[in-house]
């Protein structure tokens, strides 16, 4: 398993499909960093929201880093298919991983907020980049050309879908009134309703992770179905 993902992560870098959502996600880590003192919470909540979108890229990105008659033959020297699948899977997971701990160190590193941040602070932060990035991913999953054979149906769904979520997050919670809408996208605005005003994180989070599970779960169920 460990050779293929770095099979995956060699191919990801020599395809240059990383290079524009690094791009974007380096900008707008460094623009919501711009001035100094910044607020902790409120800079978390914001670098989120950013790889919440960037990573359904990265995702959609790296699971067509491969051109389709490469995989098919990718495929056949691994011999399992689950195996192909999930161990892309695990290459995303370890990528915005990677990528939820920088957008954690780069602010405090150069100590850019208001007050010393605590240890509790950081890893409160880092599980809520965690969370919108594995949401992120899962969106992008259902959208791979694994499960979806229609190129502008590839790219447009899951900008819808990312748009609708983000536009949502200014709603009200759903058991306020926030509507039937709220329960079938991600939840992210359980989890901005949580950081504002304290709701039960393992409600929060639990809800999250359950949703993603299931995504994924439809992922796999679906490219196998269709790579028979």
């Amino acid at each position: 398993m460990g050779a293929l993902i770095r099979y995956h992560f060699i191919t990801y870098i020599k395809s240059y499909r990383y290079i524009p959502p690094l791009a974007l996600y380096i900008i707008s880590l460094c623009m919501n960093y711009t001035y100094r003192p910044n607020p902790v919470l409120d800079s978390f909540f914001n670098t989120a929201l950013f790889l919440f979108f960037l990573t359904t890229w990265f995702t959609m990105s790296l699971f067509h880093a491969e051109d389709s008659s490469q995989e098919v033959i990718t495929k056949l020297h691994v011999g399992k298919k689950n195996k192909y699948f999930m161990s892309k899977l695990i290459s995303c997971m370890l990528l915005f991983t990677f990528l939820s701990a920088v957008s954690i160190a780069y602010p405090v590193l150069l100590d850019m907020f208001e007050v010393d941040i605590s240890t509790k602070q950081m890893l409160f932060g880092f599980i809520i980049h965690w969370t919108f990035s594995l949401l992120g991913m899962s969106i992008g999953l259902v959208f791979t050309r694994d499960v979806v054979r229609e190129g502008s149906l590839s790219w447009f769904g899951p900008l819808f879908i990312l748009i609708i979520t983000l536009a949502a997050a200014g709603v009200s919670f759903p058991y306020q009134g926030g509507g039937l809408l709220l329960y079938v996208l991600p939840p992210v605005s359980a989890i901005i309703q949580f950081i504002n005003d304290g709701l039960n994180k393992f409600l929060v989070f639990g809800w999250a992770l359950l949703y993603a599970i299931a995504l994924i779960s439809l992922y796999l169920w679906r490219a196998n179905r269709r790579d028979v």
